[in-house]
């Protein structure tokens, strides 16, 4: 299918989600679960869909194309969902069959609707900067779709059915659009040049965040017992999968690797500036926890804590080669360091000791990532992965 024709096509899709969901405001159907919302998500979708071209001629036109698709990775899946669960609706019967069928039906046809919004609005995004941001805002927009649970039948939570298939699609989608930008995806094994003190080294280091939960240095040196979240199991499995894999994915193999492409003469300077910007956007993510009525010391904590262990993991991956390693760490450190008991160490009042606690750890961690980067055999396996990025990266 040719660009216009597939453009032609998600345009139609665009309209017809909008009709389906207008439809459904004015009759004030039961199944739309924020009306409002959905019409003017659905309207907005439309008119910048519309507006969307293939292959704009003029630079000004590109740049105006470039805001139209930003906005419509964040807002099309959510429209065409809210869409498709409206017509599925009216399908859904009491017995847990007829939800799960027409759940897996609705899914399918979701995907398969997909396509062309994969191959116009996201695979053509060029450069550096709206490359990280459109992969960033698509995993934002696919959380959005769990909003259509009760649509199903089921209820929005994290164990809904349709928010391990949101993961999914969503690193299926991201995985398919690196290849589709010229990046090769992570590897399985390790660089040749790695040496295994170093990267010991650089995990007890990470390790270390599992002193967070202690309570007190009297503890932590005395009588400290590592303890799991108290969350259930699929709320366990759900979080390894979905805070590791997804931020490492987004900030140490995304990121990292579009960063690690820059128009900078020498490799050096390219991984440091690379590590600094990439760790610096895994900190300010979190800058969005003060929403949740987090305090503007405890998100500054957060932040730098964020930052100091993305300088660190970064460091690892580019080590390494791959971000298998940082995305079990993370996940370890997420269900061990930092216990679910009560939101985490940074949704309340923090103590002394877990203030001091992340000073020290950022501090030994910086020391750490300045002096692999300063050491010339580690450098090494650096240009290792480099060599990786760039034989199959395009501008």
């Amino acid at each position: 299918m040719t660009k216009n024709r597939m453009l032609l096509v998600f345009k139609l899709e665009c309209f017809l989600a909008f009709i389906i969901i207008g439809t459904a405001f004015l009759l004030k159907s039961s199944s739309s679960q924020s009306p409002q919302k959905e019409i003017i998500i659905a309207g907005i979708s439309l008119v910048f869909g519309t507006c969307l071209q293939a292959e704009p001629a003029k630079r000004l036109a590109a740049l105006v194309n470039n805001l139209l698709r930003i906005i419509l990775v964040a807002l099309f899946p959510f429209t065409l969902m809210s869409a498709i669960s409206i017509l599925a609706h009216p399908f859904i019967g009491t017995l847990s069959i007829q939800k799960w069928t027409v759940l897996i039906i609705s899914l399918v046809v979701f995907i398969f609707l997909l396509i062309p919004y994969v191959q116009l609005v996201i695979v053509p995004t060029s450069g550096i900067t709206l490359r990280i941001l459109t992969a960033y805002v698509l995993t934002l927009s696919f959380t959005s779709i769990a909003i259509t649970s009760k649509t199903f039948g089921f209820q929005f939570s994290y164990t809904a059915p349709i928010v391990p298939f949101a993961i999914i699609s969503i690193f299926v989608i991201l995985i398919y659009t690196m290849k589709a930008w010229g990046y090769k995806l992570p590897k399985l094994g390790i660089n040749s040049k790695v040496s295994y003190w170093w990267l010991l080294l650089t995990i007890f280091t990470a390790l270390l965040n599992f002193g967070m939960n202690a309570g007190s240095w009297a503890r932590l040196f005395g009588h400290f017992d590592l303890a799991l979240g108290q969350t259930s199991l699929v709320g366990i499995t759900l979080m390894i999968v979905w805070t590791g894999f997804k931020e490492e994915f987004m900030f140490r193999y995304i990121a990292l690797w579009a960063l690690l492409t820059a128009k900078i003469k020498s490799d050096k300077n390219r991984i440091l500036v690379a590590i600094l910007i990439s760790s610096g956007l895994f900190g300010i993510s979190h800058a969005s926890n003060i929403l949740n009525g987090q305090s503007i010391i405890e998100t500054f904590l957060q932040i730098f804590a964020a930052f100091g262990v993305g300088m660190l993991f970064s460091v690892i991956t580019l080590y390494t080669g791959n971000i298998w390693i940082v995305v079990a760490l993370h996940s370890m450190i997420d269900l061990i360091g930092y216990p679910m008991t009560n939101g985490g160490p940074f949704s309340g009042s923090m103590s002394s000791y877990e203030i001091e606690f992340i000073i020290i750890t950022r501090i030994i961690e910086l020391v750490v990532v300045f002096l692999m980067l300063n050491n010339h055999k580690v450098q090494e396996a650096f240009k290792q992965t480099l060599g990786n990025i760039r034989s199959t990266s395009k501008n």
